[in-house]
């Protein structure tokens, strides 16, 4: 595994154990995901780590076609991907233990169901882990009922 600073290392160690965990403000209660070692509330660094579950809620879909284009970020993150095969897209979510959106790859949305899956937010989404080629994962999602590049 790659060196990687402490509160990372527990956070990128956790979900190798299948674990997500994020930072919860012992002051204002907000909890950020992922981890940083400041509440982005209030500044505190008085912080304690919290187990997020293994589901999110998704409230929006980016649907994105990445060879024409599309979020740098995830662009970029794509080259990191051990698996490039499998198509995703962009959602934006919130955890429920969570007080803060975040964006993350969603697995099962293509452009023959992106507005059906539009329809239905927001819904429920399970956890992926993503394999990443530098030995470590990240954390994606997959719309309820996707396997092995099928969906409902």
């Amino acid at each position: 595994m790659e060196k990687i600073r402490p509160i990372l290392k527990t956070y990128y160690e956790a979900l190798e154990e299948g674990r997500i965990l994020g930072m919860q403000c012992k002051e204002c209660g907000d909890v950020t995901w992922p981890p940083l070692p400041t509440c982005q509330m209030c500044g505190s660094t008085d912080t304690d780590w919290i187990l997020l579950g293994d589901e999110a809620v998704i409230d929006e879909i980016r649907f994105e076609d990445p060879s024409i284009g599309g979020d740098y970020t995830f662009r970029k993150a794509n080259d990191y991907f051990a698996d490039k095969t499998e198509p995703y897209t962009i959602c934006l979510g919130k955890f429920p233990k969570g007080t803060a959106r975040f964006h993350a790859a969603l697995y099962g949305i293509t452009a023959d169901n992106v507005e059906e899956w539009r329809a239905k937010l927001p819904f429920t989404a399970k956890v992926r882990f993503i394999q990443m080629n530098n030995d470590f994962k990240v954390v994606g999602f997959e719309v309820p009922g996707y396997q092995s590049g099928k969906s409902e």
